[in-house]
């Protein structure tokens, strides 16, 4: 990984072979980021990628062990049990340019993966929602 902090932003540069949402949650914890949000481009060579059933309260995943566009990634980090937890969504391609995407359980960049990523200045949580199933951010209602 490269990586190069701006007045406002982190450049976060993965190279072939890093895993996505590791990386970035061990990135997170190195640089104190507790709440961001980012957008990335690249290639990834390995993507787990799959939608929410809400009826069953339970992720439905594919797994994808092939070259894949990152057209399209976008995501952001907010505290969950007290740690950043990286939330991922993406659009990719395949070599027929076909287009597909969803939530990203995990992803090997198989190229690279260039991420812009904005800190918050806000200390905003994940708290377990119990009718829907899943840690959704707590604005404090």
């Amino acid at each position: 990984m490269q990586h190069k902090i701006t007045d406002t932003e982190h450049i976060v540069v993965l190279e072939k072979g890093e895993e996505v949402i590791h990386t970035l949650t061990q990135y997170c914890k190195d640089n104190a980021i507790e709440n961001a949000y980012f957008r990335g481009i690249g290639a990834v060579d390995k993507l787990e990628c799959g939608y929410y059933e809400l009826g069953e309260k339970q992720y439905h995943f594919t797994i994808y062990d092939q070259m894949l566009e990152v057209v399209s990634m976008t995501g952001n980090v907010m505290l969950k049990d007290g740690e950043p937890f990286v939330h991922v969504h993406g659009v990719f391609t395949d070599t027929t340019n076909n287009a597909f995407g969803g939530h990203i359980k995990e992803m090997r960049v198989g190229v690279t993966l260039e991420i812009i990523l904005t800190p918050l200045t806000s200390h905003t949580d994940r708290q377990l929602d119990d009718d829907i199933g899943l840690f959704l951010i707590n604005c404090g209602k």
